[in-house]
């Protein structure tokens, strides 16, 4: 079963770096050891661990007037089936870091299916070079129209795109560029047009006509004209690999990690040709090793997958999409291009309400035969730390807590919205 600090630290990798483990999970990884537990996570395929299936195959993505809302759930809950179920959970974790991070979302962009596109452009290309990524993503259709890309010409040229790619996409708000650094961005993103919006078809077109062709120079790179010159500039940046290795070291190893270690992660992401993939292994290998930050809140869409998978409950999709609203997190719907927010503002009293209100549902769900539920029936601490997934007993409060709740669906419900459940 591996030592106590092992199936710790093997909690906390699937925790932060995946969607947790149920109690027979949590034996199988411990088993295994940190290392090969994070390497395993990070390089699936040579673990032999079989690709996910595609949610949305299948599914009616199209727009229609009137039912644009309830598409979008349908394809919401079709992708926090796949967080649950998947093979990969360590890719797929990352590509939901990626999904906050190169934000499109509705009701600008009004197609599902070109929302349901974008991700998959980060389950496919979310694990390989920065650059693949930051070129696919820049002309994705649902991007175009998000960030108003789509109609931009060498006559009105918008800056929307050249902008954020700069201050949130790739280098940070502190990295120096200028104003004639995203005026050059945006004049050679010109001539791109998304149509079939409201078919559900996304046509991208590039026009030679409207697009200035005009070599500049961008973030000191000469000759920048096109989208290949512009992605080549934005990612040959040194603040590049800084800020992409930071955000991620600080999802997964948490808020306060150390500066070196994130200075470290960084030269080696530079070094190795900012091969996403490398870095993620690199981060996780960091957590193995016992690099820790402090706690991870769990946002409501990764609390909601970890708490499926320790129940083995799948909510109602009416129940889990309005929970998930109630909470202020739903895929495809982020408030705004900078995504969603973390940390302790995940505490919120509505967020902290709907939280509850999903655990009290995930309880009533949960067969009183589940190893959960008959965890929670002796309300033993470390028995039931283990059948969470969590890898370390209960403290002492939740204990109190979880004994003085009447009911097993009572008793599970405090369990998953406690500190040691939320934060991981």
């Amino acid at each position: 079963m591996g030592s106590m600090d092992d199936r710790m630290l093997v909690a906390r990798l699937h925790r932060r770096a995946g969607f947790g483990l149920d109690a027979a999970g949590l034996v199988e990884a411990a088993g295994r050891g940190p290392a090969a537990e994070a390497a395993r996570l990070a390089r699936p395929s040579e673990a032999g661990l079989a690709e996910p299936t595609d949610p949305f195959d299948g599914v009616d993505l199209t727009f229609v007037k009137g039912e644009v809302r309830q598409r979008l759930a349908m394809a919401s809950e079709r992708w926090l089936g796949r967080m649950v179920d998947s093979p990969r959970p360590g890719l797929e974790r990352l590509a939901w870091f990626w999904h906050g991070h190169f934000v499109a979302a509705a009701p600008k962009v009004k197609s599902p299916a070109m929302l349901a596109d974008l991700v998959r452009v980060v389950w496919a290309k979310g694990a390989g070079p920065l650059a693949d990524l930051v070129r696919a993503v820049s002309v994705d259709a649902a991007m175009l129209l998000y960030l108003d890309g789509s109609g931009s010409t060498k006559d009105e040229p918008n800056e929307n795109y050249g902008r954020e790619l700069m201050e949130l996409f790739t280098l940070g708000r502190t990295a120096g560029y200028t104003e004639a650094d995203v005026q050059a961005a945006a004049r050679a993103l010109t001539g791109y047009r998304v149509t079939g919006e409201r078919s559900g078809v996304a046509r991208v077109a590039f026009d030679a006509r409207r697009h200035d062709d005009s070599r500049r120079t961008l973030l000191g790179l000469g000759g920048v004209h096109d989208v290949d010159t512009v992605v080549r500039a934005v990612t040959g940046h040194p603040a590049c690999a800084t800020h992409i290795a930071g955000k991620l070291a600080r999802a997964v190893l948490g808020p306060g990690v150390d500066a070196a270690v994130v200075a470290r992660l960084a030269e080696e992401f530079r070094t190795g040709g900012l091969d996403v993939g490398g870095l993620w292994a690199a981060v996780l290998a960091e957590l193995a090793a016992g690099t820790d930050g402090g706690a991870v809140v769990l946002a409501p869409v990764p609390w909601l997958a970890s708490a499926e998978r320790a129940t083995g409950v799948r909510l109602d999709a009416k129940v889990s999409q309005a929970g998930l609203l109630a909470a202020g997190q739903v895929p495809f719907v982020a408030p705004n291009v900078g995504g969603w927010p973390s940390g302790e503002a995940w505490f919120s009293s509505a967020t902290v309400v709907a939280r509850f209100n999903l655990a009290v549902a995930l309880g009533a769900a949960t067969p009183a035969s589940a190893p959960l539920a008959v965890a929670l029936a002796g309300a033993d601490a470390a028995g039931l730390g283990d059948a969470l997934g969590l890898g370390a007993p209960l403290g002492a409060d939740t204990l109190r807590a979880v004994r003085a709740v009447p009911g097993a669906a009572g008793r599970i419900a405090v369990a998953l919205t406690s500190p040691e459940f939320v934060l991981a």
